[in-house]
């Protein structure tokens, strides 16, 4: 059987009580398999919400490739992304699966 690689709780996260995880996303056997903490939010700031996490999400991942090699270009990257970001939103993809988590 093949061990799944689970990343570890960032630093400083275990302490906090009011912590709660957003986003778990494997890509396995070809397809994204996604949790999602819908709901977490009001209502009218969900949206918002989520585009924030979605940024914040780029910037994490622009620091990392930038300290796992500091010859690439940050500006440059950030233009990959934005434009692979936009591609996929306008891609037909099979976003399938049902919401799974605290419903109450």
């Amino acid at each position: 059987m093949t061990k799944l690689h689970e990343l570890e709780i960032p630093d400083g996260v275990i302490d906090e009580e009011e912590a709660s995880e957003f986003v778990r996303f494997w890509i396995g056997g070809g397809e994204d398999h996604v949790t999602l903490n819908i709901g977490a939010f009001d209502s009218e700031q969900e949206a918002s919400s989520w585009g924030m996490i979605a940024a914040d999400i780029v910037k994490h991942a622009l620091r990392g490739m930038c300290q796992d090699d500091p010859t690439r270009d940050p500006e440059k990257l950030l233009a990959e992304i934005e434009k692979a970001f936009h591609d996929r939103l306008n891609e037909t993809t099979n976003v399938t699966g049902q919401l799974r988590g605290d419903l109450n």
